[in-house]
């Protein structure tokens, strides 16, 4: 259910570690800015997938630069629907607590510093709603951490990593050279 605005109406919970691609962004913007994020995704995967589409399902307008405190929607990636929800930072300790376990994996690494400059939740869930595209959550994924330049703490933990890693990822996947 959503607002005039197309704001999440009620309360915003973070989801678990597991069901989502966490992201620690450390600017506290709670626009969901698709011409922004779709210039990012041309830069990022013009090789890739030059046909990439990226929208809104349901649009969101933001009066005199009014923001919600949090806020959740649906995009689609190409013929894929995603779940994407965003609240402070502060909502969310098993995420962060996560996120300092997956720096201290990979021995902080700078991590850890960008953790401390985190704080907004942006989550991706890892189950599409419709579509197909298994790499369309960690795609989306992606943009948002070159967006913002955030950490990302994946499904369940035990690591973090940025662009480079979700790239890495990607063409684990096979849909990424």
């Amino acid at each position: 259910m959503v607002d005039e605005h197309g704001w999440a109406v009620g309360p915003v919970s973070p989801w678990e570690v597991g069901d989502s691609w966490s992201l620690l962004s450390p600017q506290g913007s709670s626009r969901m800015d698709m011409a922004m994020w779709e210039r990012h995704a041309t830069r990022l995967f013009a090789r890739e997938r030059p046909e990439l589409r990226m929208s809104l399902v349901t649009s969101k307008r933001y009066p005199d630069g009014a923001m919600p405190r949090a806020d959740e929607g649906l995009l689609a990636v190409d013929d894929t629907v995603l779940r994407l929800q965003t609240l402070p930072l502060e909502t969310a300790p098993a995420v962060v607590a996560a996120a300092v376990r997956g720096a201290a994996a990979i021995g902080g690494a700078g991590f850890d510093v960008l953790i401390g400059r985190g704080v907004r939740l942006w989550q991706v869930h890892v189950r599409p709603n419709e579509g197909t595209d298994g790499t369309a959550p960690l795609l989306l994924t992606a943009v948002l951490a070159s967006v913002w330049l955030a950490p990302v703490v994946p499904p369940g933990g035990g690591s973090i990593f940025g662009i480079k890693g979700c790239r890495e990822r990607l063409a684990t996947m096979g849909r990424d050279d």
